[in-house]
């Protein structure tokens, strides 16, 4: 009797010991599990870095319409007060063909949409050298590499909130893309005005996009011809 109450006791302690075993086991499979996972999410942070931005400055964008159904679509100087704008179209074509990040660049005080009086003002931003107060920003700017920057030709010039866009990041060491929309003014000072405000080892193409406004609505193919050759630049 002893004996048989023994062997059992034996086989039960047995039991108790194999159990205890496989806990530990998993809770070990449980540890490398998640190693892996934050090696996984650490490798993806990494991988984010590189980016590339379009951001860009769109009349659409810095005015307020009141009645836009008023608006003769077909008037080169008043379609482009409707969204998305012609340097917004331009943008969103190379978003499409990229996959890159989009931004708006947009000012605190809006412009009129009387062109006449926009540009008046933009004559006088220029002018006093302004730096019109930015209402959009952007987060995290060091995680981008390449920035495609577009605009309007604005008075001969660019226009100054594109200076005020340079001036609140850090662009050492980026690579800057320009594209512009414009009028029989072409790109006038605009590039020269943008290189000087940006630092001195930025990598600025010298390949600038210029689309004559009346024709930004039909240039799509002008404009990813122009992408094609800007990316085998940047990859040499």
């Amino acid at each position: 009797m002893r004996r048989t109450l023994l062997i059992g006791l034996m086989l039960l302690s047995g039991m108790i010991f194999s159990g205890c075993g496989n806990q530990e086991s998993q809770t070990t499979e449980n540890v490398s599990s998640s190693s892996e996972e934050t090696t996984t999410s650490s490798e993806s942070d990494t991988e984010a870095t590189g980016k590339t931005l379009i951001a860009y400055f769109t009349w659409a964008d810095n005015t307020y319409v009141e009645n836009p159904e008023d608006v003769d679509v077909d008037a080169t100087t008043s379609a482009s007060v409707l969204p998305p704008g012609n340097v917004g179209l331009i943008a969103s074509w190379l978003q499409e063909e990229t996959g890159a990040d989009l931004f708006s660049i947009q000012v605190e005080e809006k412009y009129s949409s009387d062109y006449d009086e926009c540009l008046d003002r933009a004559s006088e931003e220029s002018a006093q050298d302004a730096r019109p107060a930015l209402a959009t920003h952007v987060e995290n700017m060091e995680q981008y590499d390449t920035i495609y920057l577009g605009y309007p030709n604005w008075w001969y010039a660019t226009p100054m909130a594109i200076l005020s866009f340079i001036d609140e990041y850090d662009f050492e060491g980026k690579q800057i893309v320009l594209f512009c929309s414009h009028g029989t003014g072409g790109l006038a000072g605009s590039v020269d005005a943008i290189t000087e405000e940006l630092p001195k080892n930025c990598s600025i193409s010298g390949n600038v996009l210029g689309v004559y406004r009346p024709e930004v609505a039909d240039s799509k193919d002008e404009v990813l011809a122009w992408l094609t050759e800007i990316q085998a630049e940047l990859n040499d």
